[in-house]
């Protein structure tokens, strides 16, 4: 018996694997060259220039020693200008799709929706910070938590809602200097909605803006801030998120996860609400019980243990409170650099029906200049939006309508795994759509406009925001008693609006102003 080479054995196996593997991808490529063919599409001929095509170290460098860009927003409209509404980055290692053209977002928001899932990069961050929810679900998990939070936005529980605005607007109020003292006003939002959000949903209210314990519900902002611009600097990082260690987030992150555990346990020993009391205190309650039930206390007895309550909390406090913050904060900025518009806007409210009294629902839905207003600043609002843009990955081989082709208005074919940036911002700048000098904040512009697709105030499809009336009835209420209770707001800074980065983008340098009685 002859000599034999130990590793022979190895190679051929190798050989045959790697000859196995070949086949698979070669298969793989003709049929989804075959499923490209068949839908009409073309390749893209809008690529974004890259320095290097085949590892991506210049996406790896800009990632982690550039930073976060301070016009972030802007340069992504200069590049959709530069290279099309719909535009491709290749490399050999991977594939990203951006799109402004409201088409293409229609489609992976509602007529191809399940094509596209939320992208792995995505889930993987904020269930870190916030953990599994609404916003980090796909599929029957993400209708079964979705479910979870409808019966909290039914009538009979919107009905609460009035009552309770008024009585943290009256907090609101009495933190607002009348003497013409500059102040910010950005925090008094986020703790405004921070009071409505607990008060409405959880049935106790934090009061950050007066009562017991406000030294540790503004810890807990500030650590959850914290969080959320950490969070939003790991997304930008995609696939090199892991790299990325914030010891100082890590502790803010134990911190919040405290105060909210704490938060449940109070939350938990109040008394049951019965959908039948009459009884009127349950409508003067200082704004701190939610009539008709503890949505908290519904939770609790839908959940497994105490982590996945604080899950639905923290999806709930993003959903309810960050957004409209931001919204109010963004909306005011602009007001007080805009006295012409502030006053117009004070006009129609005291000439009309609700004068300087309380106001109804009703009576917000009939003023057409207040819709008007935040129709420009609106949740996924035009000119600053809260979520100024989103990402979808391809859970299948696909296609987009459009961005194929040399002229970019042919189908383009989505290969899976592929992640599809879809911008908001830039899409609601169209003036094709929108008229003339886009970037103005002009309410008038929307007497008559219907904007269809190219306007995603609540998203769309079938994640559409269910919180719709609930964050436009806090809206309205507060523009409203705001301008009732001052003649004028005058802006005290002088540079332009910058964006803060974190989940719910808002303003970087806060929104200082003086009011006038």
């Amino acid at each position: 018996m002859g000599w034999q080479d130990p590793y022979v054995g190895w190679a051929d196996r190798l050989a045959l694997a790697a000859l196995f593997v070949s086949i698979l991808l070669l298969a793989n490529y003709l049929q989804q060259r075959r499923y490209s063919k068949f839908r009409g599409c073309l390749s893209s001929c809008r690529q974004a220039p890259v320095k290097d095509p085949f590892i991506g170290l210049d996406f790896v460098y800009e990632r982690l020693f550039r930073g976060t860009p301070e016009r972030g927003l802007q340069t992504c409209c200069q590049n959709f200008a530069q290279l099309g509404a719909t535009y491709t980055v290749k490399r050999w290692t991977s594939q990203a799709i951006h799109t402004c053209d409201s088409r293409n977002i229609r489609h992976i928001l509602a007529t191809g929706f399940e094509d596209f899932e939320l992208p792995k990069v995505r889930v993987s961050v904020l269930q870190d910070l916030l953990g599994t929810g609404i916003f980090t679900l796909d599929g029957p998990s993400w209708s079964r938590a979705r479910g979870l939070l409808r019966p909290a936005l039914m009538k009979q529980k919107m009905d609460a809602l009035p009552a309770i605005l008024e009585f943290h607007v009256e907090a609101l109020l009495g933190r607002i200097p009348r003497d013409g003292t500059r102040f910010d006003l950005q925090p008094l939002f986020f703790g405004f909605t921070m009071d409505v959000a607990t008060a409405f949903f959880m049935g106790q209210s934090t009061c950050m803006l007066g009562g017991t314990g406000v030294d540790k519900a503004q810890q807990f902002v500030a650590d959850y801030m914290l969080c959320s611009e950490e969070a939003t600097k790991k997304m930008r990082l995609g696939p090199l998120s892991g790299f990325r260690f914030n010891s100082a987030a890590q502790r803010a992150k134990k911190r919040v996860f405290q105060y909210v555990d704490e938060y449940i346990d109070r939350s938990l020993l109040l008394p049951r609400d019965e959908e039948d009391d009459d009884d009127d205190d349950d409508k003067n309650n200082n704004g701190r019980r939610n009539a008709g039930g503890n949505l908290m206390q519904v939770l609790a007895a839908s959940v497994d243990n105490r982590k996945a309550l604080r899950d639905q909390v923290l999806h709930i406090l993003l959903a309810s409170r960050d957004t409209t913050a931001s919204l109010l904060s963004n909306l005011f900025f602009m007001l007080a650099k805009r006295p012409g518009i502030y006053a117009k806007l004070r006009e129609e409210l005291l000439d009309g029906a609700v004068g300087r009294g309380i106001p109804t629902p009703d009576q917000l839905k009939d003023m057409r200049y207040l819709r008007w207003c935040v129709n420009e600043y609106e949740k996924a609002l035009r000119l600053h939006p809260v979520i100024p843009s989103n990402a979808r990955q391809a859970s299948r081989d696909t296609t987009l309508p459009r961005g194929g082709g040399p002229d970019g208005d042919s189908p383009l074919f989505v290969r899976r795994g592929t992640v599809v940036l879809y911008n908001i911002y830039a899409m609601q700048r169209d003036d094709g759509v929108f008229g003339a000098e886009p970037e103005d904040f002009v309410p008038e512009r929307w007497d008559g406009l219907r904007p269809g697709w190219n306007y995603l105030p609540f998203n769309g499809g079938p994640r559409v925001c269910i919180g719709q009336q609930f964050a436009l009835l806090e809206t309205y209420y507060v523009v409203v008693r705001l301008v009732q209770t001052f003649s004028a707001l005058e802006s005290c800074d002088d540079g332009e609006w910058m964006e803060l980065p974190a989940l719910a983008t808002t303003c970087k340098n806060g929104v200082y102003v003086r009011t006038r009685i």
